[in-house]
């Protein structure tokens, strides 16, 4: 099986900041998170799909980030209340390994730097 592995180069900020993770409790969703590891290969490149940034104040699904302040997870759920572009969305998120997300039902992978 392929690691699942970012691009070296060509990463945005919010890709660089999302892929080292946080270590407080309940935190653990913060990272970057693709379908498989090829997905991960193509986080921030042209044609990537099927993805996820997060940080504690922001998430990103394509080409632009949404806003909010999300806190820790309870039991391995919780929703992140963000604005994009001033629409209010609800992500549903859920971990249930250290490198395992759902993220709106989808299920992802860790993908590390």
């Amino acid at each position: 099986m392929a690691e699942a592995r970012l691009p070296a180069t060509g990463l945005s900020g919010d890709t660089a900041i999302a892929a080292k993770g946080a270590t407080g409790d309940g935190l653990g969703f913060v990272g970057v998170w693709a379908k498989d590891a090829a997905g991960c290969a193509q986080i921030d490149q042209a044609g990537a799909a099927d993805f996820a940034v997060i940080t504690l104040a922001t998430f990103r699904d394509g080409a632009s980030a949404c806003y909010g302040s999300f806190g820790a997870l309870a039991d391995g759920k919780g929703t992140l209340n963000a604005s994009c572009s001033g629409v209010k969305k609800s992500v549903a998120i859920a971990q249930s390994a250290p490198d395992a997300l759902t993220v709106d039902g989808t299920a992802l992978v860790r993908c590390k730097p």
